[in-house]
């Protein structure tokens, strides 16, 4: 009795099993898998991560960043001067305004611009803006 199917592990003549082939590279669909042992080109496809170590330095760093915007804060509260001529008084004002956004701005622009996979190089540029955007008249006026 035959019924036109076949059993499983049964040949058959009349073709089925080509529907079982991907094909080789001669077929215009054939797509070539990627190897996966192989490493990628430098892209990082997934997120970047950092130690625990690491992480609380950042939270560190980004706490002295924020008393620096702070201290700034105050300093401009205390020099308030005001010139003879508008436009030396609004370029003062200026200066204090972008000096109390200096330490954030910094902070934002390192964690922005130096990947996390150097970290090494991402703490010395925070430990350098800590020192270099220091309310340095709160620091010396809290010294004498």
């Amino acid at each position: 009795m035959t019924t036109g199917s076949s059993l499983p592990g049964e040949h058959r003549p009349d073709g089925d099993d080509e529907a079982l082939t991907w094909g080789d590279e001669r077929d215009a669909s054939h797509v070539a898998a990627r190897d996966v042992a192989a490493p990628t080109s430098g892209a990082d496809d997934g997120p970047q991560v950092i130690g625990s170590g690491a992480l609380v330095a950042h939270g560190v760093l980004g706490g002295a960043f924020l008393l620096s915007a702070v201290g700034w804060l105050v300093s401009a509260g205390r020099f308030a001067y005001v010139f003879p001529d508008a436009g030396t008084t609004l370029l003062w004002r200026l200066g204090v305004g972008l000096a109390v956004l200096a330490p954030v701005l910094w902070f934002t622009a390192t964690v922005v611009l130096v990947p996390a996979r150097r970290t090494r190089r991402r703490l010395l540029v925070l430990v350098v803006g800590v020192l270099l955007v220091a309310p340095w008249p709160a620091v010396v006026g809290g010294l004498a």
